[in-house]
């Protein structure tokens, strides 16, 4: 036996180190749900509400008391790529019921949200996020459809974000709906039947990159304020209005730079009986969360964060989840993706090798086009670039020295868009040969791909460029 042994030892000594190396490496769970003490920061809990889907691509997470026995359960909204579903949990993490908000066909994503009704009920509120409607549905705790209404244009899949509070000072909680992304920036606010009350623009109306709403009373006056800030493409302003539409206040939870967005809650963290504001940087940004007095007064660690190595967004929820006396911060992966594509909420790649631009939306590829970039004489730059400037349409033009084979003179170039020094993304209507290096090193499209793309953009957006096979 004792030579068996020895013999088997030696084997596994003997074996390949990446075979080894495969029996050590981690098994990709999917996004997760973390529970952190925000004076501390420790995580005491971390779960993966949809451990085992290879297709989901990120969380939205809110807490709610749903039954007797004062425990608030954590309620999981499931990202794109995968069924709308709802998933319940208990405060260690332990799965207790789902149920369908929409339709299964309907893989878009949803948002989640909670309401106490005026019978004193807890409900649950969801709403389709961008590439969905706006139809905004409340349920009870079994799943039970209770009223649904569409809070903008039916056929507009932009999506919307939703929240709570009783805005108005009556007594009883508003739902509060946000538009979506290609909106203009407008807060609608409905009663806790579906009854249409008021809506107000906010923030800049030439702003179309959707809000994000959160009702609660953070100047202690009885009503709950309604907070406002970017999902994207916009400084990281959070602002607070009144039931009128009144701006309260503003202030800047990020770096002035950072366009990724900002996601709310709203709690007592720290015991002084007065409400923090919560914030989670969206993608792109660290995993980063803040905690705001009403005056925008930056409170407990300005250096908190909820994973050391995240970038694809938060969503954010607090609640007492362990009934210790202590608000906990319950943070989901808002977006999660293999390929870690968290550059920016767009992203442009192109392939040289392969002759492909991609276009990446929220870290997931929304289109690709078969282009021509610049031949081996004048080649495309590789490397890290943004988009500097757009032109719907402008004249192109280079003199090498006269009679040379290489100048031209193209007028009225179609959607044009620089992106490092005079090279440019652009439509071309004096070739068909896409698909080969033939350009002076700017990157040619057909032209109802140029437009599209040239739509599509916007300011400051990332273009990388790179060869896959070298």
């Amino acid at each position: 036996m004792k030579k068996i042994l020895i013999t088997i030892f030696a084997l596994i000594l003997l074996l390949p180190n990446s075979l080894l190396a495969a029996e050590e490496t981690a098994i990709d769970k999917g996004p997760s749900i973390r529970i952190l003490n925000p004076l501390t920061a420790e995580v005491e809990k971390e779960f993966f509400p949809f451990e085992g889907s290879t297709t989901i691509t990120g969380l939205s997470v809110a807490t709610v008391n749903l039954n007797t026995d004062s425990y608030p359960e954590i309620i999981v909204g499931a990202g794109a790529g995968e069924k709308p579903l709802v998933k319940i949990f208990d405060y260690k993490g332990v799965f207790l019921s789902q149920f369908l908000a929409y339709s299964e066909d309907m893989t878009t994503g949803i948002r989640v949200s909670s309401i106490m009704l005026s019978s004193n009920k807890p409900a649950i509120i969801t709403a389709p996020i961008e590439g969905g409607n706006s139809q905004i549905r409340v349920f009870d705790s079994s799943g039970k459809l209770l009223f649904d209404f569409f809070a903008f244009d039916e056929n507009l899949l932009s999506g919307a974000t939703i929240s709570a509070g009783d805005v108005n000072g009556d007594g009883a909680n508003e739902i509060i709906v946000g538009s979506g992304y290609r909106m203009a920036p407008i807060v609608k606010i409905y009663a806790n039947t579906g009854h249409f009350l008021k809506q107000f623009s906010v923030i800049d109306s030439k702003f179309d990159s959707g809000i994000n709403v959160l009702g609660s009373d953070i100047n202690n006056d009885g009503k709950a304020e309604i907070l406002i800030s970017p999902q994207m493409n916009f400084p990281p302003e959070v602002s607070i209005y009144d039931f009128n539409g009144n701006l309260l206040n503003s202030f800047l939870a990020y770096n002035q730079n950072f366009n990724g967005g900002v996601n709310l809650s709203s709690a007592d963290v720290d015991n002084d009986e007065n409400i923090e504001i919560i914030t989670g940087a969206g993608l792109s940004g660290g995993a980063h969360i803040r905690f705001y007095n009403y005056q925008g007064i930056n409170k407990l660690d300005p250096k908190f964060f909820a994973y050391p190595d995240f970038r694809g967004g938060l969503s954010v929820s607090a609640a007492d989840i362990d009934k210790d006396g202590q608000v906990e911060i319950i943070v989901a992966m808002l977006n999660y993706f293999n390929n870690k594509n968290y550059q920016a909420y767009k992203t442009i790649k192109i392939d040289l090798s392969k002759q492909k631009l991609y276009a990446y939306f929220r870290g997931l590829l929304e289109n690709e086009f078969i282009i021509s970039t610049g031949r081996w004489k004048y080649p495309t730059p590789e490397g890290s670039f943004k988009i500097l400037s757009k032109f719907l349409k402008t004249d192109m033009a280079r003199d090498y020295g006269p009679d040379n084979p290489d100048n031209y003179n193209l007028p009225n170039v179609p959607h044009v868009m620089y992106f490092y020094r005079d090279y440019a993304i652009h439509g071309a209507y004096w070739h068909w040969r896409f698909g080969t290096r033939v350009s002076h090193g700017c990157v040619n499209l057909k032209l109802k791909d140029a437009k599209w793309l040239y739509e599509w953009s916007d300011m400051g957006i990332p273009v990388i460029i790179y060869s896959s096979k070298k």
